[in-house]
């Protein structure tokens, strides 16, 4: 399976690669866990969502970036 085909297509090559869509993914995840909002507002509609597509979102509408 190539990256390509994936649903985080947009969001990986976006962020410059696997490697930074990981590190930012793990980054941001522990934010979340540590109390911080999320930058897009969940699903009204799912009770259940996801916090790696939430982070996804995030990386899509442009509000995380990587420093270098």
């Amino acid at each position: 399976m190539t990256l390509a085909n994936t649903q985080y297509a947009e969001a990986i090559a976006k962020v410059g690669g696997y490697y930074n869509f990981v590190t930012m993914i793990n980054r941001r995840m522990k934010e979340l866990n540590n109390g911080q909002p999320p930058m897009v507002a969940p699903p009204a509609n799912e009770k259940n969502w996801d916090k790696i597509d939430l982070i996804v979102k995030e990386i899509e509408a442009g509000y995380l970036t990587l420093k270098v």
